[in-house]
């Protein structure tokens, strides 16, 4: 009985642990910026803002439809389906193109640390020093 229930305590704590992780949104080390608000994110991610004052801005997405993309996507007030859609319209209006999604944490860390102007976000435990954070969401 006393397992089970400490059993049933451990699974509770982790699931409420999950439910709370962070998302950390990571730059290149080259973007000057320290921080960005979500209407700026926003703006990022709709492709309306093109450059960082100077250099390119290159966005990164996920390729799974998880938690840590759900809370990055009602941070900046716009679900991911809508996202897509406006990336849509952007590429058919030959405006830009749809951000590259990308299939884990790793992968995005690696690919802002090594392109310069470039923009994503993470489970914030994945965060390494290779990358700038410049928004962390609860």
């Amino acid at each position: 009985m006393i397992k089970k229930l400490l059993l049933s305590a451990i699974v509770l704590m982790l699931y409420t642990a999950s439910s709370y992780a962070q998302v950390a949104v990571i730059v290149n080390k080259s973007v000057s910026a320290s921080s960005l608000s979500a209407a700026k994110l926003l703006d990022i991610y709709s492709l309306s803002t093109k450059d960082w004052g100077g250099s390119k801005v290159v966005v990164y997405d996920r390729k799974s439809d998880d938690d840590t993309k759900s809370k990055f996507y009602n941070y900046v007030g716009k679900p991911a389906a809508e996202m897509k859609k406006v990336w849509m319209r952007v590429q058919l209006a030959g405006e830009g193109k749809a951000p590259e999604a990308l299939a884990s944490d790793d992968e995005i860390v690696k690919k802002v640390a090594s392109t310069p102007g470039a923009i994503g976000y993470v489970s914030a435990d994945k965060v390494t020093g290779d990358v700038k954070v410049v928004a962390t969401i609860k």
